[in-house]
Protein backbone atom coordinates (compact mmCIF):
# COMPACT_ATOMS: atom_id res chain seq x y z
CA UNK A 1 0.00 0.00 0.00
CA UNK A 2 1.35 3.29 -0.83
CA UNK A 3 1.91 6.39 1.55
CA UNK A 4 1.30 8.70 -1.20
CA UNK A 5 -0.68 11.91 -0.68
CA UNK A 6 -3.90 12.00 -2.94
CA UNK A 7 -3.71 15.34 -4.83
CA UNK A 8 -7.14 15.76 -5.50
CA UNK A 9 -8.54 19.05 -7.85
CA UNK A 10 -11.94 20.90 -7.01
CA UNK A 11 -14.44 22.31 -9.52
CA UNK A 12 -16.45 25.17 -7.56
CA UNK A 13 -18.92 22.94 -7.64
CA UNK A 14 -17.43 21.21 -4.60
CA UNK A 15 -17.21 24.67 -2.61
CA UNK A 16 -20.36 25.33 -3.62
CA UNK A 17 -22.17 22.13 -2.43
CA UNK A 18 -20.23 22.13 0.94
CA UNK A 19 -21.85 25.65 1.21
CA UNK A 20 -25.61 25.00 0.07
CA UNK A 21 -27.71 23.82 3.05
CA UNK A 22 -30.36 21.22 0.79
CA UNK A 23 -26.52 19.63 -0.07
CA UNK A 24 -25.99 17.95 3.35
CA UNK A 25 -24.42 14.30 2.29
CA UNK A 26 -22.58 16.15 -0.05
CA UNK A 27 -21.65 18.93 2.58
CA UNK A 28 -20.27 16.05 4.85
CA UNK A 29 -18.32 14.23 2.09
CA UNK A 30 -16.31 17.44 0.89
CA UNK A 31 -15.77 18.99 4.90
CA UNK A 32 -13.74 15.18 5.42
CA UNK A 33 -12.31 16.28 2.83
CA UNK A 34 -11.32 19.85 3.84
CA UNK A 35 -10.36 18.65 7.26
CA UNK A 36 -7.95 16.21 5.72
CA UNK A 37 -6.46 18.59 3.50
CA UNK A 38 -6.23 20.58 6.53
CA UNK A 39 -4.11 17.59 8.26
CA UNK A 40 -2.06 16.89 4.96
CA UNK A 41 -3.74 13.66 4.53
CA UNK A 42 -4.72 14.75 0.66
CA UNK A 43 -3.34 17.91 -0.99
CA UNK A 44 -6.07 20.30 -2.27
CA UNK A 45 -5.87 22.30 -5.32
CA UNK A 46 -8.49 24.95 -7.13
CA UNK A 47 -8.15 27.64 -9.71
CA UNK A 48 -8.50 31.23 -8.47
CA UNK A 49 -11.33 31.65 -10.54
CA UNK A 50 -13.07 29.21 -8.08
CA UNK A 51 -13.41 32.27 -5.88
CA UNK A 52 -15.56 34.33 -7.88
CA UNK A 53 -17.73 31.04 -9.04
CA UNK A 54 -18.28 30.64 -5.39
CA UNK A 55 -19.08 33.63 -4.36
CA UNK A 56 -21.22 34.91 -7.16
CA UNK A 57 -21.97 31.60 -8.77
CA UNK A 58 -24.04 31.17 -12.19
CA UNK A 59 -27.29 31.65 -10.82
CA UNK A 60 -30.99 30.30 -12.49
CA UNK A 61 -34.20 32.46 -12.00
CA UNK A 62 -35.65 30.57 -9.81
CA UNK A 63 -37.23 33.08 -7.20
CA UNK A 64 -35.14 31.89 -3.90
CA UNK A 65 -31.29 32.30 -5.58
CA UNK A 66 -30.23 35.65 -4.09
CA UNK A 67 -27.24 37.48 -3.87
CA UNK A 68 -24.71 37.62 -1.07
CA UNK A 69 -24.48 39.83 1.58
CA UNK A 70 -20.63 41.57 1.69
CA UNK A 71 -20.42 40.21 5.41
CA UNK A 72 -21.49 36.24 3.62
CA UNK A 73 -19.13 36.90 0.82
CA UNK A 74 -16.51 37.50 3.28
CA UNK A 75 -16.78 34.72 5.55
CA UNK A 76 -16.66 32.82 2.22
CA UNK A 77 -13.48 34.79 0.83
CA UNK A 78 -12.13 33.72 3.99
CA UNK A 79 -12.17 30.23 3.45
CA UNK A 80 -10.04 30.34 0.39
CA UNK A 81 -7.15 31.84 2.43
CA UNK A 82 -6.82 28.54 4.30
CA UNK A 83 -3.45 27.53 3.79
CA UNK A 84 -4.21 23.69 2.89
CA UNK A 85 -6.59 25.22 -0.02
CA UNK A 86 -3.64 25.40 -3.22
CA UNK A 87 -5.20 28.10 -5.71
CA UNK A 88 -3.50 28.03 -8.27
CA UNK A 89 -3.50 31.22 -10.83
CA UNK A 90 -4.39 31.42 -14.23
CA UNK A 91 -1.50 31.74 -16.83
CA UNK A 92 -0.37 32.16 -19.99
CA UNK A 93 0.21 28.08 -19.52
CA UNK A 94 -3.07 27.53 -18.28
CA UNK A 95 -4.85 29.86 -20.73
CA UNK A 96 -3.83 28.05 -23.45
CA UNK A 97 -4.21 24.34 -22.74
CA UNK A 98 -7.68 26.08 -21.22
CA UNK A 99 -7.99 27.15 -25.20
CA UNK A 100 -6.98 24.05 -26.62
CA UNK A 101 -9.90 22.31 -24.36
CA UNK A 102 -12.40 24.30 -25.12
CA UNK A 103 -12.21 24.09 -29.05
CA UNK A 104 -11.24 19.96 -29.18
CA UNK A 105 -13.82 18.86 -26.36
CA UNK A 106 -16.26 21.48 -26.20
CA UNK A 107 -15.93 22.61 -22.79
CA UNK A 108 -17.19 25.82 -21.03
CA UNK A 109 -14.63 28.59 -20.58
CA UNK A 110 -14.58 28.40 -16.94
CA UNK A 111 -14.78 24.35 -17.57
CA UNK A 112 -11.78 24.24 -19.07
CA UNK A 113 -9.73 26.28 -17.27
CA UNK A 114 -10.56 24.07 -14.44
CA UNK A 115 -9.72 21.08 -16.59
CA UNK A 116 -6.80 22.54 -17.75
CA UNK A 117 -5.46 23.38 -13.83
CA UNK A 118 -6.29 20.17 -12.71
CA UNK A 119 -4.21 18.36 -16.37
CA UNK A 120 -1.44 20.67 -15.74
CA UNK A 121 -1.11 20.51 -12.00
CA UNK A 122 -0.83 16.59 -12.57
CA UNK A 123 -3.40 15.93 -10.13
CA UNK A 124 -4.81 12.62 -9.34
CA UNK A 125 -8.18 13.35 -10.07
CA UNK A 126 -10.41 16.44 -10.82
CA UNK A 127 -13.55 16.21 -8.61
CA UNK A 128 -16.89 17.96 -8.93
CA UNK A 129 -20.49 17.76 -8.44
CA UNK A 130 -23.12 18.45 -11.39
CA UNK A 131 -20.31 18.94 -13.86
CA UNK A 132 -19.62 17.04 -16.99
CA UNK A 133 -15.81 16.55 -17.70
CA UNK A 134 -16.54 13.13 -19.44
CA UNK A 135 -15.14 14.79 -22.75
CA UNK A 136 -11.96 14.97 -21.08
CA UNK A 137 -11.87 12.09 -18.46
CA UNK A 138 -8.92 10.22 -20.99
CA UNK A 139 -6.94 13.36 -20.01
CA UNK A 140 -7.55 13.74 -16.12
CA UNK A 141 -9.21 11.38 -14.14
CA UNK A 142 -12.71 12.65 -12.88
CA UNK A 143 -15.41 11.87 -9.97
CA UNK A 144 -17.64 13.13 -7.61
CA UNK A 145 -15.82 13.55 -4.16
CA UNK A 146 -16.27 10.50 -2.18
CA UNK A 147 -16.03 9.84 1.74
CA UNK A 148 -12.67 9.02 2.63
CA UNK A 149 -13.49 7.36 5.97
CA UNK A 150 -16.45 6.30 7.67
CA UNK A 151 -15.76 8.85 9.74
CA UNK A 152 -18.07 11.12 7.34
CA UNK A 153 -21.10 9.36 8.80
CA UNK A 154 -20.48 10.80 11.91
CA UNK A 155 -19.57 14.82 10.86
CA UNK A 156 -22.61 15.92 13.13
CA UNK A 157 -20.56 15.19 15.92
CA UNK A 158 -17.06 16.45 14.92
CA UNK A 159 -16.02 20.33 15.02
CA UNK A 160 -17.56 22.49 12.07
CA UNK A 161 -14.95 23.79 10.08
CA UNK A 162 -15.37 26.87 7.83
CA UNK A 163 -18.64 28.73 7.25
CA UNK A 164 -21.87 26.62 7.23
CA UNK A 165 -25.06 26.66 5.52
CA UNK A 166 -26.41 28.61 8.92
CA UNK A 167 -24.30 31.08 8.60
CA UNK A 168 -25.94 32.77 5.24
CA UNK A 169 -29.74 33.97 5.16
CA UNK A 170 -32.29 31.69 4.77
CA UNK A 171 -33.97 32.59 1.33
Amino acid sequence: MSNKIRRLYWDSSCFICFLNRDELKRRAICEEILRAARDKKVTLYTSMITITEVIYPKRSSLPHCRKLTPMEADKISGMFKWKWIKKINVDERISTKAVELARDYNLLPNDSIHAATAILQNVDVLQRWDRDFGAVAHLVNVEDPTPLTLQTTFSDMLPRIGPHPDDFESV
